[in-house]
């Protein structure tokens, strides 16, 4: 009896120990389950978590990018119309005087008689030659208005004379006769060169439509100054154009045409010219080069 009860004994003990160890071994296996799983579950919300932040870091440089051409288009924008206003300025300048006043001024207005002098000289050695005759003659007629001989020095002077378009008439014996239309000025006239010799040599004068006038001086002053002011207009409308950033060739084209406007003669052309570098910079901010 006693054998057989330690028999049972050992067969029960072995039972429990086959069964603590199953249970160990089953522990352990469903541990290790977990852990994979849970492994496998963090691993993927790393990745998932990477992935985020990198998109949100290429968010992040894209906005700086566009942040940096739009700050170039702002910059371009201000040159424009900073150079576009000094043209303004400068056109105003231009315009700021009365041709009236300047016309009637006593600066310019001519005297109706005036003293005419000059000079006859030697071709050969350009000394003065004496007792030449010289007569002034009306234009249209021929008519001796007036008449005198050179000095000893070759020079002469008349007084009085009308400062109406004229003739003047050298002659001298053995000597080439000169004749030669002026408009009498206190200046005087050019020398006249005598040329041994005979016949007559017309030289081309000043006459009453010749020449550069103070009006058309004045008259293309102001324009000037019309020009100035109309293309200082349109960079004003070019610096428009760069901040709508709807269409890059004709933004650049009125700024071209801006560059006109002299602004302080180098100064405004200038800081119109940067702005145009600015905008070929940023040309993709612009909708017709892709912008948004």
């Amino acid at each position: 009896m006693a054998e057989e009860d330690m028999d049972e004994r050992l067969v029960a003990l072995r039972a429990r120990v086959q069964a603590k160890l199953e249970a160990s071994e089953t522990a352990k296996t469903t541990r290790q389950q977990v852990a994979d799983e849970e492994l496998v579950v963090e691993a993927h919300e790393l990745n998932t978590a990477v992935e985020e932040a990198t998109f949100r870091f290429q968010a992040k440089v894209n906005e700086l990018d566009l942040s940096d051409k739009s700050r170039l288009l702002t910059l371009a924008a201000s040159l424009i119309l900073i150079g576009s206003i000094l043209g303004m300025a400068s056109g105003a300048l231009i315009l700021n005087g009365n041709p009236d006043d300047l016309l009637g001024s006593d600066l310019f207005e001519k005297a109706d008689r005036v003293d005419v002098s000059g000079i006859a000289l030697e071709a050969e050695d350009g000394s003065g030659v004496a007792n030449v005759t010289i007569q002034l003659l009306n234009i249209d007629t021929g008519e001796v208005l007036a008449e005198m001989a050179t000095n000893d020095e070759g020079r002469f002077r008349f007084q009085d004379v009308s400062s109406t378009p004229m003739t003047l008439r050298v002659e001298k014996e053995n000597y080439t006769t000169v004749e030669r239309d002026f408009i009498p000025e206190e200046a005087g006239i050019n020398p006249i060169t005598m040329t041994p010799g005979d016949g007559l040599r017309i030289e081309e004068g000043i006459t009453a439509d010749d020449g550069w006038t103070l009006e058309s001086a004045v008259a293309l002053s102001t324009l000037v100054g019309i020009f100035t002011v109309l293309t200082a207009l349109v960079g004003f409308q070019a610096a428009v154009e760069v901040r709508r950033a709807k269409h890059y060739r004709r933004t650049q084209f009125l700024s071209g045409i801006a560059l006109f406007s002299r602004g302080l003669i180098v100064f405004g052309p200038l800081m119109i010219l940067v702005g145009m570098i600015l905008l070929s910079i940023s040309k993709e901010q612009f909708e017709d080069f892709g912008g948004d």
